[in-house]
């Protein structure tokens, strides 16, 4: 008793911290995430009211005046989607331009058309709260599912603020990041239907979760997983036959597929870009992402010796988060969720080392906390800085990831 007395407050306030339980950790970390998801609905809710909303707006910081402006207007993402659910249902083009009522096109498949249709009918606050809740609990869920109780509750915990800033957006990359997790824990499960619906749902909102097939390739269930996401993708691509005609289905897969034709020349925020920042070149954007994805199957094909490692295997998570954000052309501020979720199941699944800790401590910094908790001039908030701080740690740390997955047998997970 007296020598904790004599420890100084900061190290009693750590031993304090350690000595809670993992599952009350649990507890308060669920209800902040669906603190966050109501606290956002009702904020903007608040902001859209007549009276209140222009006072909102004077106080916030400009930054954050302009995103809330954003998502209260019926013209942001989230709008864009609930009106995608009745264009389907009424046969209009789901990829047209609607810009009287819609700022964007809508970029995602049908089948998400047709998900999204419960929270279309449902008042835009209700609806907004429900999808916040839905993004952040199939986060936490996955997490959870593949570290033990106090890492996970850690990595909860550092994620706290991009799943805010996630949020602010309405958009559904903590859903795609949470489903790529739940395809890994399903297929380091043996549930291989599982594993293949959540690659089938996850491609049907972006196209990019299918990068989660190669889990299987360790666990040597190539093929019995790809025959079941086939089956699962077909299963979905058909589902808006419950609502729509076969020809006007479609019509409307033909205009998916011109959009994202269209799309394939940006960069945004990825390592394509950043290419082209450094070199002036106006590159086409394949041969930087076929590099990419050579170099994150290599390690597979060439280790072998490590497809029993559990290491391994959850490196190789982290890696492929980390991949599908800074090779993705069409990579947002919004889609560094995915990564920063991969560099943070890396930091706190790891054995400490100074370098990793410093890796981290950038990323933390540069990707959530400068976007949600630091106030940042103008100056920093440019697309070329934007760019300069978010793709960079992350493929600092994606980089360190791979020259780890080539590294001989060492210590293993179990």
């Amino acid at each position: 008793m007296h020598a904790t007395a004599s420890q100084p407050p900061p190290a009693r306030a750590l031993d304090r911290v350690a000595a809670v339980p993992a599952w009350r950790w649990r507890r308060i970390l669920l209800g902040l995430y669906l603190l966050l998801a109501f606290a956002d609905a009702a904020g903007k809710a608040l902001a859209a009211s007549s009276g209140v909303g222009p006072l909102v707006t004077r106080l916030l910081h400009p930054a954050a005046a302009v995103r809330v402006t954003t998502a209260r207007t019926p013209r942001g993402n989230f709008e864009i989607f609930r009106a995608a659910s009745h264009h389907l249902v009424e046969g209009q083009d789901l990829y047209a331009r609607y810009p009287d009522a819609l700022q964007d096109q809508f970029k995602y498949s049908p089948t998400f058309a047709l998900l999204f249709a419960p929270f279309a009918w449902l008042p835009w606050p209700l609806a907004l709260f429900l999808w916040n809740a839905l993004n952040a609990l199939v986060l936490f869920v996955a997490v959870e599912r593949v570290l033990a109780p106090r890492p996970a509750a850690l990595a909860l915990g550092l994620l706290l603020p991009e799943v805010l800033r996630s949020m602010q957006n309405a958009q559904s990359n903590a859903l795609v990041a949470g489903l790529i997790i739940l395809t890994y824990a399903a297929i380091e499960r043996g549930r291989t239907w599982r594993a293949a619906f959540a690659v089938a749902v996850g491609a049907c909102v972006k196209i990019f979760p299918l990068a989660a097939l190669p889990f299987a390739i360790p666990r040597r269930r190539t093929l019995r997983t790809g025959f079941a996401t086939i089956a699962a993708g077909i299963l979905l691509l058909l589902l808006p036959l419950l609502v729509t005609p076969p020809a006007t289905l479609l019509a409307q897969y033909r205009s998916w597929h011109a959009i994202e034709t269209l799309d394939t020349t940006q960069r945004w925020f990825s390592v394509m870009q950043l290419a082209h920042r450094i070199t002036g070149a106006d590159l086409p954007n394949w041969p930087l992402q076929l590099a990419g994805t050579l170099a994150l199957l290599a390690p597979l094909a060439v280790r072998r010796d490590r497809w029993d490692d559990a290491r391994f295997r959850l490196q190789f998570l982290c890696s492929v988060l980390l991949y599908v954000t800074l090779f993705n052309h069409q990579a947002e501020r919004a889609s560094f969720v995915i990564a920063f979720t991969g560099i943070t199941i890396w930091f706190v699944s790891e054995p400490r080392a100074g370098w990793r800790t410093t890796l981290f401590g950038v990323a933390l910094v540069t990707i959530p906390l400068m976007s949600t908790l630091i106030p940042l001039p103008a100056a920093l908030r440019t697309p070329g800085v934007v760019l300069l701080r978010l793709a960079v740690p992350a493929l600092l740390v994606w980089i360190a990831i791979q020259r780890e997955l080539w590294r001989r047998p060492s210590g293993s997970l179990g």
